[in-house]
């Protein structure tokens, strides 16, 4: 398990809803967000790369928005939602390759050093980003 802390700027998204999702390998890996993944990338000629975006409400649920990010609200298509994911302090994960499956991987990385208290979550907004190609980055929100 490696994983880098890094700084995000405030970012907006946009994009399709999956409620009440647990931030994980099973979620991210699913039917319904492989479908909402590639609705988003329907939407474009080019290769895209798709963010889902873990955010937790009052209650300690998660929604998940899958989407890209835009510049201001009103680039967001017509009955997509939109949210802010503002500035912080994140643990990025890559793949280390010692899962077959990309996704799996880095959630299991988040999982070890969760467990081995290496990692302390802010159990804020967390930001998965998939290729085209499958390439896969995790940026979980973090405590300093």
């Amino acid at each position: 398990m490696t994983y880098s802390v890094t700084a995000r700027r405030a970012e907006l998204f946009g994009g399709l809803v999956a409620p009440l999702s647990v931030p994980s390998s099973e979620s991210s890996g699913s039917e319904l967000f492989r479908f909402l993944r590639e609705r988003i990338r329907d939407r474009s000629a080019d290769p895209i790369a798709v963010s889902t975006i873990f955010v937790p409400d009052e209650l300690g649920d998660y929604n998940a928005v899958i989407g890209l990010p835009y510049e201001s609200p009103s680039d967001v298509p017509v009955g997509d939602v939109f949210l802010q994911v503002p500035s912080g302090i994140f643990a990025r994960f890559v793949p280390s390759g010692n899962l077959r499956d990309p996704i799996d991987d880095v959630w299991a990385q988040v999982d070890e050093a969760t467990e081995s208290g290496t990692l302390f979550r802010a159990y804020k907004e967390d930001v998965e980003v998939v290729t085209q190609s499958g390439e896969v980055e995790l940026f979980i929100s973090v405590v300093i």
